[in-house]
């Protein structure tokens, strides 16, 4: 059953977002057209004015597509389990645990292929064959100097990579627990569910912080060492606080998780 809300929530999500994906497209195709056939030629006004208009449509395009990754995560939790709609969600044979995994799975690619496109869209408006080609040797003597110096610059890579998909993970899970606390109130649901949720990143910042001292400590002690300290120390400095990083995201997750399962399992206010 958990397969068939995903896909279902996928067909529903896609009709918002491709639209929006494919203007973002166009924009980038038009603005790099526009910057080849410029390329070279003398200033003009004529040519400089719509160019620029496009360039402002094209960075208004890649926001928009941003921003409404984030609306739409909010929306679909909140209309299909808080509002009317849960009622008949809530009537189906399927358990919270499957409403709000299917909710976090889809939300979670969708903002991975959101932030995805984005890139790309940059590369393709402003890298050509060339500077791709000088790109790709810069990041091989990366590696290569990383490696000399006896640091695993792939470990951090990936570690990096599997912090940022831990947080996402958390922020999704913190904007449900945030809405499901926020429709306790009858009148103030918005302003309740944005107190939480901003409730939530302090306590997260204090949680965070607590690791400053230690680290502090750490950074005081290898820089007072004679020749002070060595890529490797850095290295290690960065693999800690990634870590560090991911176990937060993990507890703050679970954290978020429960909220949510308890007080859709409560008898909340839908509208």
């Amino acid at each position: 059953m958990l397969g068939k809300l995903i896909k279902h929530e996928f067909k529903a999500t896609a009709r918002i977002y491709l639209p929006f994906f494919i203007m973002l497209f166009l924009f980038t195709v038009v603005n790099r057209v526009f910057m080849q056939m410029n390329a070279g030629l003398e200033y003009s006004p004529q040519r400089m004015i719509p160019q620029t208009i496009l360039m402002i449509l094209y960075v208004l395009a890649v926001v928009i597509v941003l921003v409404l990754t984030l609306g739409v995560t909010v929306q679909r939790f909140y209309k299909n389990l808080m509002t009317d709609e849960g009622y008949l969600m809530f009537t189906l044979p399927v358990t919270q645990d499957q409403l709000i995994l299917s909710k976090l799975i889809v939300a979670f690619v969708w903002n991975i292929f959101s932030t995805a496109i984005a890139m790309l869209s940059f590369l393709g408006l402003f890298m050509d064959g060339k500077t791709l080609q000088l790109f790709i040797e810069e990041l091989g003597r990366l590696w290569q100097t990383a490696a000399e110096n006896q640091v695993n610059l792939t470990w951090l890579v990936i570690l990096f990579g599997t912090t940022f998909l831990f947080g996402l993970v958390s922020g999704i899970l913190q904007l449900y627990a945030s809405i499901v606390i926020g429709c306790t109130s009858s009148r103030h649901k918005i302003l309740l569910g944005l107190g939480v949720y901003l409730g939530f990143n302090v306590v997260s910042q204090i949680v965070g912080s607590l690791a400053l001292p230690f680290t502090s400590n750490w950074l005081v002690t290898i820089s007072a060492q004679k020749g002070g300290p060595t890529p490797v120390q850095y290295a290690e400095f960065f693999q800690g606080m990634l870590l560090f990083g991911i176990i937060l995201s993990i507890v703050f997750s679970v954290a978020f998780y429960i909220i949510t399962r308890m007080m859709l399992k409560r008898k909340l206010n839908l509208e």
